[in-house]
């Protein structure tokens, strides 16, 4: 049985290792331990039999748009519908703030198009609204694909 529920502190290590692993494909932004305590109400973890298999963040940026980050499943649980899960969470949370609009920055735009956000222009968002980016050694070079999803 899958549970989606808020993180704890007990899970920074298992998010450090589900994120860290698809950084190293450059697939996510490298996470350090600060950066998930300092963030880890924005978290949700997919766990099974007590096994965390996935996390997502959802980063509020501004009065009406949010971002989903750090959507990571392990591999031995793709396909399951956990990663739709996640962020389905994240919608009903930012829908809860009154978030009229959620953004992901991905290479799986196909995943993101089948759950109802349609593809747009990056650039129509400030940067400096992406404090992830900032960060980012593509930040010149960007080649995620932006999603959004309206709310309203």
């Amino acid at each position: 049985m899958l549970n989606i529920r808020k993180a704890s502190v007990d899970d920074v290590d298992a998010i450090l290792k589900l994120v860290n692993y698809y950084a190293e494909k450059e697939l996510l932004l490298r996470k350090s331990a600060f950066k998930v305590y300092t963030k880890l109400q924005n978290f949700y973890i997919a766990e099974t039999e007590k096994k965390v298999v996935g996390c997502v963040s959802l980063v509020v940026l501004w009065e009406d748009l949010a971002e989903i980050c750090s959507l990571a499943v392990d591999e031995e649980y793709l396909r399951k519908g956990i990663g739709k899960k996640l962020v389905n969470k994240c919608i009903e949370q930012a829908k809860l703030l009154k978030v009229t609009k959620i953004i992901a920055l991905t290479y799986k735009d196909k995943f993101f198009e089948k759950i109802g956000f349609h593809f747009v222009d990056k650039n129509i968002f400030p940067r400096k609204l992406m404090w992830e980016c900032l960060e980012c050694p593509k930040l010149d070079e960007c080649d995620e694909l932006a999603y959004l999803m309206n709310l309203e």
